[in-house]
């Protein structure tokens, strides 16, 4: 509202400097017409009223009213994934989002994954805090670039398997949720080309997250990044029937008891289920993709991952 205040005082301003123009022209030609009635007025200029300013706890740098956002710790207000894509059920289940902005002042992103064979059973993530004037300022980059709208993206028919950019925003009371196949991977520009506006914006957007301090301020990212330590674990058990079928290159599996704390067994969590921290973190720090779950004489194959805010299952 105080931006549009702001457009109308100088729409108001420039048209009384027409009328000045006006009036001294008039006065170029002789003094009988310089006090003549033209027979119109222009309107006022009032300042903004103060009901109409955000106060300033709420006003960011640019002066812009601020954007209403989610602020429990629970609660979304951005999150950026890449979902689908010609993949193993295995990592389709534990991937997490790219960046995860919550209502608690928190970022979440992918934390550092070791280069080694077999790789850990817990995917990293990593949380630092932002300030409120970073999360205004990203919002203020998806608003730039036209986000806060339902739009349907145009997918190219020239790439196959690829995954799809989901982009959440919840935002002033609305959520507008954004799905582009293939995003930066075709266009007329060849690899990070997109063939329509809407694809180059939201593009562009994305790319920005890679660099977030640039986008939000590098002073509105608080301290260092560090390992997230979960609440809650989602998990999903498949059976195996047969181990030799995993391993190989001198890496074999190894099968441990299921804990018997862990608030849930597995033969009914073979779809998504979420267990807390407490009966599972230290199993689940310890073991890696090669180590497998026994559950009352049964083995299981455990696939997770750390529940992050506005997550858990589907």
């Amino acid at each position: 509202m105080a931006m549009q205040l702001t457009r109308n005082r100088r729409v108001a301003l420039a048209l009384l400097a027409v009328g000045a123009l006006a009036l001294a022209a008039c006065g170029d030609d002789g003094d009988e017409g310089a006090g003549s009635d033209t027979g119109s007025t222009l309107p006022p200029v009032t300042e903004p009223s103060s009901d109409t300013t955000p106060p300033d706890d709420t006003t960011p740098p640019n002066g812009d009213v601020a954007y209403e956002r989610p602020t429990g710790a629970d609660e979304v207000i951005v999150e950026y994934s890449e979902v689908g894509g010609f993949t193993t059920r295995e990592f389709a289940f534990q991937r997490t989002p790219n960046l995860l902005v919550s209502g608690g002042n928190e970022v979440f992103r992918p934390g550092a994954q070791i280069a080694i064979f077999p790789a850990p059973l817990l995917p990293a993530v990593q949380v630092q805090e932002i300030t409120d004037e970073g999360i205004q300022n990203l919002l203020a980059a998806a608003d730039a670039a036209g986000l806060f709208a339902d739009i349907e993206y145009e997918d190219p028919t020239n790439i196959a398997d690829a995954t799809t950019a989901r982009v959440v925003i919840n935002v002033d009371g609305e959520s507008w949720v954004h799905e582009a196949y293939a995003l930066g991977l075709s266009g007329p520009g060849g690899a990070g080309g997109e063939s329509t506006p809407e694809r180059q914006a939201l593009a562009g957007f994305v790319a920005g997250l890679g660099d977030l301090a640039t986008v939000v301020g590098p002073d509105n990212l608080a301290g260092d990044a560090e390992l997230y330590e979960a609440d809650e674990f989602a998990i999903e058990a498949l059976p195996v029937d047969d181990l030799d079928a995993y391993g190989g290159d001198e890496a074999e599996p190894t099968v441990v008891p299921w804990p018997a704390d862990a608030g849930a067994s597995l033969t009914v969590a073979t779809t998504c289920t979420v267990v807390p921290a407490e009966g599972v973190a230290d199993t689940f720090a310890d073991a890696n993709q090669l180590t497998f779950f026994d559950d009352g004489g049964a083995v299981y194959q455990v696939l997770v991952r750390p529940v992050l805010p506005g997550g858990g299952c589907d």
